[in-house]
C-alpha cells in the first residue's frame, strides 16, 4: 500500500471544506484529479472516508479517525522542510493558524503576532478571533494549531498550559449616578442596569462566576467596543477586561467602580490538542507567547 502525501492533502482540503470542486479549486487541481485520489486513498483503507449528501461530504466514522493521523503527517513532512531551512538559515518557514479569544486576539495577539513576523518573517501567522467557546471548538476539530483562551476548559483531549493573569473590573459612565457613589455594595450593582459579552464569552463566565446573583442582562454584544460604547452612553454598567478600557480610563471617559467584594481576576491560557504534532513553528510560537508573559506580566 503507497498512500502519498498528496492525497492526504487533497483528503484534508476536502474535510474542511466539505465539497470537492472547492477543494480542487484551493489546490490548483482539477475536480476529476481531486475525486480519483480520494478514490484511490478510500480503496487503499478499504472503505469510504466520507458521507455523500448531493454535493457535500462530511467525515464518517472512520474519516474522524484518519483526520488527527493525517493533520500529523503532514505538519510532520512540513517540520522536515522547516528543519533543514533553519539548519541553512536563521529564520523559520511555514504557516500557523492561531485562535484566541476576543480580550487575548485584540489587545494582547497584535503585539505577540506583529513581534514574531518580524523575528520569523517566512512564518505566516493566521489569527482568528472568537469568545473562549468557539476556539475550544476550532481546536476539538484541528481547524486551528493553537488556542489562546480566557475561560476555562477542562476537555480530556486538550493540553492546558497557564499563561497569565488578567484583571477585570465593573466599569460606568463619568456621570453614572454609580461613579458619584463614595461606596458601593453588590445590593448597588444587583439593581443596576447590565450590558455584557454574550454566553461563551470567558468575560461573562469569569463574572457569573464572582456575582453572587444572576444578572439578567439589558443588553448582550459580541463585541468588546460595542460593550464599551453602550457604557460610554450611561445607559448601563458592564464587567470587562481592564487592558480593554485603559485608554478610556485614562481619558476619564470611563471608570473603574471599586468593587473590593467581588473576585475578578482570571487566568489566560494556551490550548494544544494532545493528538496534534508540534512543528518547529508551532513551538516557536508558543515560546513567544511565554516569552511575552515574562517581559510583559
Amino acid at each position: 500500500m503507497r498512500i502519498s502525501l498528496k492525497q492526504i492533502e487533497i483528503f484534508l482540503k476536502i474535510a474542511k471544506l466539505g465539497n470537492m470542486s472547492q477543494a480542487a479549486q484551493v489546490l490548483g487541481l482539477s475536480q476529476s484529479a481531486c475525486s480519483m485520489a480520494l478514490a484511490a486513498l478510500e480503496s487503499q483503507l478499504n472503505g469510504i472516508l466520507f458521507d455523500r449528501s448531493g454535493k457535500r461530504l462530511n467525515l464518517n466514522e472512520r474519516g474522524r479517525v484518519l483526520l488527527p493521523m493525517a493533520i500529523n503527517l503532514i505538519a510532520q513532512a512540513t517540520n522536515i522542510q522547516e528543519v533543514m531551512l533553519e539548519t541553512n538559515s536563521q529564520w523559520l518557514a511555514g504557516e500557523l493558524v492561531v485562535g484566541a479569544s476576543t480580550t487575548i486576539g485584540n489587545y494582547l495577539m497584535p503585539h505577540i503576532v506583529g513581534n514574531f513576523v518580524l523575528e520569523q518573517p517566512r512564518i505566516k501567522v493566521n489569527l482568528q478571533v472568537a469568545n473562549t467557546e468557539q476556539i475550544v471548538k476550532q481546536l476539538l476539530n484541528f481547524n486551528i494549531d493553537i488556542g489562546l483562551i480566557e475561560g476555562d476548559c477542562n476537555r480530556e483531549e486538550l493540553e492546558l498550559i497557564p499563561w497569565r493573569q488578567d484583571k477585570l473590573i465593573i466599569i460606568a459612565a463619568a456621570e453614572h449616578q454609580l461613579a458619584k457613589k463614595a461606596k458601593l455594595t453588590a445590593n448597588d450593582l444587583e439593581q443596576a442596569r447590565w450590558v455584557l459579552r454574550e454566553i461563551g464569552s470567558g468575560t461573562r463566565q469569569r463574572f457569573e462566576s464572582a456575582f453572587p446573583k444572576k444578572v439578567i442582562p439589558f443588553l448582550e454584544l459580541g463585541s468588546i467596543e460595542a460593550v464599551k460604547q453602550v457604557v460610554h452612553s450611561g445607559l448601563a454598567i458592564s464587567c470587562i477586561a481592564k487592558i480593554a478600557v485603559t485608554e478610556s480610563l485614562k481619558s476619564g471617559q470611563l471608570v473603574e467602580l471599586k468593587t473590593p467584594f467581588l473576585k475578578l481576576t482570571r487566568d489566560f491560557s494556551i490550548l494544544l490538542h494532545k493528538e496534534k504534532y508540534q512543528t518547529a513553528v508551532l513551538k516557536r510560537f508558543i515560546q513567544a507567547c511565554l516569552l511575552f508573559k515574562v517581559n510583559h506580566s
